[in-house]
């Protein structure tokens, strides 16, 4: 009997490794090609610059006053295959925001139909690089998904408002493929049996 307990055990071990899966980065960009080539578009007073960085040896920058729709660095990125949808960055303000500024960072489930608000910046100057990393909540939408789309989207008034950007990330964790479990359950279980009958 205990043969078959610890067969259970082994069993149920060997089906939670399988299910079990580690954080993958899907898309990421550190602004070392010193353009956006790696986002799908940009509009407005959005650029690139040396100095006063992160890591390496670039970054991106924003600045004042926005165009009528803001100013928006956009990316479409696939996240099929993968769930629980991360975004990561480092950010310094380096220039005092206003009250009536804002920077915002928004998801879409649906292409760019509509937005989801995850994160948004108000506030004085930092002398220090700071690291935010957020879910994509409802995290059902963001997963899994080809229509997933991430947007960060400026409202910066005046010339001298200038947000610092560096090292974006988007990560999730690898849906496992349901054939790997479904072969070995089906053996597993069938081994249990056999075992169980001898020993009764």
């Amino acid at each position: 009997m205990r043969k078959a307990i610890a067969l259970v055990i082994a069993v149920s071990f060997v089906l939670a490794l399988c299910q079990k899966s580690k954080a993958e980065m899907i898309w990421s960009d550190g602004f070392e090609s010193d353009d956006f080539s790696a986002w799908t578009s940009v509009t407005g007073n959005w650029d690139t610059s040396g100095g006063n960085v992160h890591s390496g040896s670039k970054r991106a920058q924003i600045f004042g006053p926005y165009s009528s729709d803001g100013d928006i660095l956009l990316l479409a990125q696939s996240t099929e295959g993968y769930k629980n949808i991360k975004v990561e960055h480092w950010a310094r303000v380096y220039e005092s925001l206003e009250s009536n500024d804002f920077l915002y960072i928004e998801w879409s489930p649906d292409g760019g139909a509509n937005w989801n608000m995850q994160f948004v910046y108000a506030g004085g100057p930092t002398t220090d690089w700071q690291g935010f990393g957020f879910l994509c909540m409802p995290m059902e939408s963001a997963d899994d998904n080809p229509l997933f789309q991430l947007r960060i989207r400026s409202l910066l008034n005046n010339g001298s408002d200038v947000i610092y950007f560096d090292d974006i990330v988007l990560s999730g964790d690898p849906i496992p493929e349901p054939s790997s479990i479904i072969t070995l359950a089906p053996f597993l279980f069938g081994l249990l049996l056999c075992r169980s009958k001898k020993i009764s």
